[in-house]
């Protein structure tokens, strides 16, 4: 669907030209700079447009006469996203409870809209100064918090009786401007690369837990670039990023790939899910980008298994499945459950719904969402 691929990367290329005029950059020449391999162009892109994000913020602050004011213990997330190393953290995104039985539900065009207009709204939010700019930004865009610090800071607001404006208000002034919109940055970063890059064969995936388990992948750098020994596999092509975030949004708690959801009661206005996302792209030479990851619910010896395929010739899909062991059965899980993959899964096994959707079986640059909800 040469269409639906235009589409894509012409919302990146909007975002990419109304950046560069606004920051007097060329973001494009980086990204497309053949002498750079996928992982410089990431870390350059992202350390690049954080160093211009947050001038912008001094500049305004300057101008204002306004101090600003962040937490000493996020400065270090500032400092690798500025750095030429970047950051492999990956924010985890939330929604309240309400807005994900929506996003849940999507298919065909609902799930691509979904994408470029995440992509858009990012772009907004980048360009906070204060934090009730950027807490109104992000209510504007459907979300509850970008990054689990800002969710917490948040949902403790919120559970004190303040209002969701109020609360997230509070909870972007307690991490700090320039972190948060360090955080929004990073996000914008991978969907850009996403959106941008002309590549023929690549998928951007968002995964969200509404269950009361921390979600992990253990061991996936292991599987990035098609090797085994951890529980994500990759068939065919890398993935560029993938999602990792601390679980309490304390610095110092555990690295997981999803928090669990903030449950407070059933159909409570403030329940919060959390979505972590993957963009998995296709290496050269005719293969696609295809495989399969494992998420540990807790400290569990089940695995919730999750396949994607967008094949270079064959019909995209994706597959969902309960499974027991660990890394040693990735290759021939990941080729079972391509054979059986579909446009949409949606079953219930053992209390949890899985859930997962592509936009289209066609078309080479492909959007999914999947989710795992209690029941």
């Amino acid at each position: 669907m040469r269409n639906e691929a235009t589409s894509f990367q012409a919302a990146g290329q909007e975002i990419i030209a109304r950046l560069n005029a606004r920051w007097d950059v060329r973001l494009d020449d980086l990204i497309n700079n053949p002498a750079l391999d996928f992982e410089q162009r990431r870390q350059l892109l992202t350390s690049k447009m954080v160093e211009c994000a947050l001038t912008e913020i001094d500049e305004y602050h300057h101008a204002m006469g306004l101090p600003i004011e962040d937490r000493v213990d996020s400065q270090t997330l500032i400092e690798q996203a500025m750095s030429a190393q970047g950051v492999e953290l990956e924010p985890n995104l939330s929604f309240l409870e309400s807005r994900f039985r929506e996003i849940r539900e999507y298919r065909g065009d609902r799930v691509k809209d979904f994408i470029v207009t995440l992509s858009n709204r990012l772009e907004v939010m980048s360009q906070a100064k204060s934090p009730g700019q950027l807490a109104l930004e992000i209510l504007t865009a459907g979300l509850f918090s970008v990054g689990t610090s800002m969710a917490g800071l948040t949902i403790g607001a919120l559970r004190a009786g303040q209002v969701l404006s109020v609360a997230l208000r509070i909870g972007v002034t307690s991490l700090g401007i320039k972190t948060a919109v360090v955080v929004v940055v990073i996000v914008l970063a991978a969907f850009l690369l996403y959106l941008f890059m002309e590549n023929p064969k690549k998928i951007l995936g968002l995964v969200l837990n509404d269950t009361d388990d921390d979600l992990v992948v253990r061991d996936w750098r292991r599987g990035v670039d098609g090797g085994t020994g951890g529980e994500l596999f990759m068939q065919h092509g890398h993935m560029a990023n993938f999602p990792e975030d601390h679980a309490t949004g304390d610095l110092s708690s555990p690295l997981v790939q999803i928090r669990k959801r903030a449950f407070f009661g059933p159909n409570d206005p403030d329940n919060v899910v959390f979505a972590g996302f993957y963009f998995a792209n296709k290496n050269f030479g005719l293969r696609g980008a295809e495989g399969v990851m494992l998420f540990q619910p807790g400290a569990s010896n089940k695995r919730y298994a999750h396949m994607f395929a967008c094949p270079y010739v064959n019909d995209n899909g994706t597959n969902m499945r309960p499974v027991h062991g660990g890394a040693g059965q990735l290759p021939g899980l990941y080729r079972d459950m391509y054979n059986t993959r579909r446009e949409r899964v949606d079953f219930v096994h053992d209390g949890v719904r899985m859930t997962s959707t592509v936009n289209h079986p066609r078309g080479g640059v492909v959007g999914l969402i999947a989710s795992f909800s209690k029941v």
